[in-house]
């Protein structure tokens, strides 16, 4: 089944019209044309059949600003019910993951990897503007996270 879903997500990727570069058997990046920003999706086939999806929002955080982020990136991921937002600590830019299992052949279903892009999307596009103004260093410092988090609300 490994390759199969791959070959699903390649599929549905020429389906929807969207760019995307077959790196490997077991792997795929798809670019997402957000209501926000474009973003790089890689999808991955992991052990046991885990799919494995991860978007780079393309926001680069300087040194200065990498507790903040990390602390509005808990702040946020409290509130998901589905992936995580996380900062990579090698190339300092922020990504939203997503894992899926596949354990079993009626799973692996086009419908449940296009649902699986849909939210990735609307996860990066929600919290997209947010993590950006406190990269950039847009937001006063005196400004909580808690209350731009309620500004980000609901704009998915």
């Amino acid at each position: 089944m490994s390759t199969s879903l791959i070959d699903m997500a390649e599929r549905l990727a020429t389906k929807l019209d969207l760019s995307y570069n077959r790196c490997e058997e077991d792997e795929i990046i798809i670019k997402l044309d957000g209501q926000r920003a474009t973003y790089n999706l890689t999808v991955l086939l992991g052990r046991e059949d885990v799919m494995y999806f991860s978007c780079n929002l393309n926001i680069l955080v300087p040194k200065r600003r990498r507790a903040r982020l990390v602390d509005a990136i808990v702040k946020v991921n409290e509130q998901q019910w589905l992936g995580h937002f996380d900062l990579s600590s090698k190339s300092r830019y922020i990504f939203y993951s997503l894992q899926i299992p596949f354990t079993s052949s009626f799973l692996a279903e086009e419908l449940i990897i296009e649902d699986s892009l849909r939210i990735v999307m609307a996860e990066c596009d929600q919290f997209y503007h947010y993590f950006s103004a406190l990269a950039m260093g847009d937001i006063p410092t005196g400004v909580s996270i808690d209350a731009l988090m309620l500004e980000s609300a609901g704009e998915a």
